[in-house]
């Protein structure tokens, strides 16, 4: 049994994509595959694996790029899989605000707080989209308090994070006055979030790791209790309506035009790679430096007769 690491970003951020994983691990997908998997507590995750602190990760494609600009030679990291097939940014609006699209949110005024790359992201796709530059406003306190409050019109962060999952019926106060949110998806075809791995780490290893989550995704679509038990077992302060809330918002963007989740294609990546740079200021990169080509899948469907047969070896 070889023992592999996988950092994630729970508990300090919970997404949708992390449910796979554990749906990959209670239905042994990788035991099959003489793998055992083990959690570290989160970190940078490029500079982490670099340094041998874990073989995976579940990471952002800006924060690799970034890592690769800075670093005085190349990080022996790549992406093995594509998880969030178009990027999951958009702007979180009051209900009872006027915006509805995209377009109604040019020059409004957007919270900067303190993971100030979500706003770089907004102000990126916006200005993607061709809508007007949004008036970015510090904000150091409540994300909450400052959109109740009318300070903030919007506060950037992806569909699939922990306010977006409030707009699915929870309401947020601001001095004692209930309010509901809603999120407008800017929905850029280009790929942020995907699974990372070490450079060290054999090819037939890491296509192992990257076939059982692909393989996990349509497992946790048809058995949705086998991926959060495993979950919660690991992270039990968090919420199950807030796993359950994220993962129905994240999945949609993992199973995005048919293709099979995790699938990886070189010209959405050359896409990822100048979209990054340019809403970051950050440099281009050549493909071969942010994602392993002999691991590129392209767009083949995923087909129901794949879902009987996960089934069928869970049961």
């Amino acid at each position: 049994m070889t023992s592999i690491r996988m950092m994630t970003w729970c508990p300090r951020a919970v997404s949708g994509m992390h449910l796979p994983v554990f749906a990959a691990c209670e239905a042994g997908l990788l035991a099959e595959r003489d793998l055992e998997l083990q959690f570290v507590p989160s970190a940078s995750a490029p500079e982490a694996l670099a340094a041998g602190e874990a073989d995976f990760a579940l990471t952002c494609a800006v924060h690799v790029l970034r890592a690769q600009t800075q670093a005085a030679e190349r990080l022996p990291v790549r992406f093995a899989a594509a998880l969030h097939q178009r990027n999951p940014i958009a702007g979180v609006v009051r209900a009872d605000s006027g915006p509805r699209r995209p377009a109604d949110l040019a020059g409004a005024r957007a919270a900067r707080w303190n993971i100030p790359w979500f706003t770089r992201e907004y102000a990126g796709a916006l200005d993607h989209l061709g809508v007007a530059a949004p008036v970015i406003v510090d904000t150091p306190g409540s994300l909450d308090a400052a959109l109740g409050s009318g300070a903030v019109d919007v506060l950037p962060m992806w569909m699939d994070d922990v306010t977006p999952a409030r707009a699915q019926g929870m309401t947020l106060y601001h001095q004692g006055e209930g309010f509901k949110v809603r999120a407008i998806p800017l929905d850029i075809p280009v790929y942020s979030s995907g699974l990372l791995a070490a450079d060290r780490v054999p090819t037939e290893v890491v296509r192992a790791v990257r076939d059982a989550i692909c393989a996990g995704h349509l497992l946790q679509r048809e058995q949705p209790e086998l991926g959060l038990a495993g979950f919660r077992r690991c992270f039990p302060d968090v919420a199950e309506a807030h796993a359950r809330g994220n993962w129905a918002l994240y999945a949609p963007y993992a199973f995005e035009g048919g293709v099979l989740p995790g699938s990886m294609d070189a010209d959405r990546w050359r896409d990822t790679i100048a979209y990054t740079a340019r809403a970051h200021g950050l440099a281009t990169l050549p493909d071969e430096q942010l994602f392993r080509p002999e691991l590129l899948m392209g767009p083949p469907a995923f087909k129901p007769s794949a879902d009987v047969k996960i089934r069928r070896r869970v049961q």
